[in-house]
């Protein structure tokens, strides 16, 4: 969601979908009818977010579950403790074999949400399971924040908690609807971690309040419970587009902008390690020539830099973009003088095998037309602009990026050459 209900970070409110296949689990309900999906939806409002959890819960129960459909909700709110409920037609149904029930949860705790997956997955069987987590999101820290945590008073579930809650689950779709969470910096945390994740849907800018259209989305799901996990994550995307396209045509102005950038986008998650080691490749042979590679590497963050960076969230930009015009401007003289034309050959080489392989991780992305106009293709990577806004950040949220798997295997070294020149 849009930033304007927090000081830290340009957060969001949050929605998962995750698809998951697992092995058997222990069930106390094994002679339920097998469904065709289980949706468990994770839904953490026990911060500044209750109004829009409740809009949500509503257009959900316009739909409810279904023979082929279970919807499955754990929802804690700021004005009491967490309840499991069935969500039906019309109807909350409260849950009250599952252990979460009627307790103050902390929904940053990884353990929380496997407890509440596992419970899904024994009570509720199904051919394919769906997580749907909402909440906010704040794109390589995390998700999930929780104000009402005794004691610590504030709790939020890092990439790494995610991977620890979800580990040993065959996850068909991951889909966050979040602010800034389709980061590549994110999703290759999921799978060089372990995940088996196949597509992953999550925005790459601003995810405004209103979040998904759940009635639609749910409503074409119970109608269709055969859809494919690919189909679904490209209902979700068309879905949302379609709807901020509409909805952002009554805003007034200033809330016009932030409706109309919009973007969400299908990333299949099996080729982040292609990604990744093209992405060291073009690094690797960047460092040594930074000096005189720096100017290039600035009119690439440039033309990088989406719409929502100019309103602030500037430490962000579109990765495939970066390595375009990285390419570009490297295979034009008037940029290349004074570099080793071998670097430039190795930086080229480079480029265009990252570009083919963020191509095929893409696999689906809109954007309304200022995100599509400024050049945003679906995965971001974080590229403050110098050094000093780096360590700014640090004094925030910590080393929290030097402890992802992407900065510490190339990125942070990439960004330091830079910085120093």
């Amino acid at each position: 969601m849009v930033s304007s209900f927090r000081i830290v970070g340009a957060l969001g409110i949050l929605a998962v979908f995750v698809m998951l296949s697992a092995a058997p689990v222990a069930s106390q309900a094994q002679t339920r009818t097998l469904a065709d999906w289980t949706l468990a939806i994770y839904l953490d409002s026990d911060n500044n977010l209750d109004i829009w959890a409740q809009k949500d819960v509503n257009e959900m129960l316009s739909v409810g579950s279904s023979n082929a459909v279970n919807l499955i909700v754990l929802w804690d709110t700021t004005t009491g403790p967490a309840h499991v409920y069935m969500v039906l037609k019309g109807e909350l149904r409260e849950l009250k074999d599952c252990k979460l029930n009627g307790i103050e949860t902390n929904m940053g705790d990884p353990q929380t949400l496997r407890e509440f997956v596992s419970y899904t997955f024994s009570s509720f069987p199904a051919e394919r399971y769906a997580l749907l987590a909402w909440d906010h999101g704040d794109d390589f820290r995390g998700c999930m924040y929780d104000d009402h945590i005794p004691y610590d008073g504030f709790d939020l579930l890092t990439h790494q908690e995610v991977v620890t809650a979800l580990a040993g689950f065959k996850i068909d779709v991951l889909i966050y609807a979040a602010c800034v969470l389709s980061m590549v910096e994110v999703a290759y945390e999921y799978y060089a971690s372990g995940l088996d994740i196949d597509y992953y849907v999550a925005n790459e800018g601003y995810d405004p309040m209103p979040g998904f259209p759940y009635d639609k989305i749910l409503a074409k799901l119970v109608a269709q419970p055969s859809m494919s996990s690919l189909a679904l994550a490209k209902t979700f995307v068309d879905d949302y587009i379609d709807y901020y396209a509409i909805t952002g045509k009554r805003r007034t102005m200033s809330l016009d902008q932030q409706y109309r950038q919009v973007t969400l986008s299908v990333i299949q998650l099996s080729k982040l390690g292609d990604v990744v080691s093209d992405i060291k490749d073009m690094a690797s042979a960047m460092i040594p020539e930074m000096g005189a590679y720096a100017d290039i590497v600035s009119n690439a963050r440039g033309h990088a830099n989406l719409p929502w960076c100019e309103n602030g969230w500037e430490r962000d930009v579109d990765l495939p973009t970066l390595v375009r015009v990285i390419h570009d401007q490297s295979l034009d003289a008037r940029y290349t003088r004074g570099i080793d034309p071998a670097a430039v050959t190795s930086v080229v080489s480079a480029c265009e095998n990252a570009m083919l392989s963020l191509s095929d991780a893409i696999l689906y992305c809109r954007s309304l037309y200022p995100m599509e106009k400024a050049g945003c293709l679906g995965m971001g990577v974080y590229f403050p602009s110098s050094r000093g806004s780096y360590e700014h950040c640090g004094m925030i949220y910590g080393d929290c990026y030097g402890q992802t798997l992407f900065a510490s295997e190339i990125w942070l070294d990439f960004l330091n050459a830079y910085w120093d020149v």
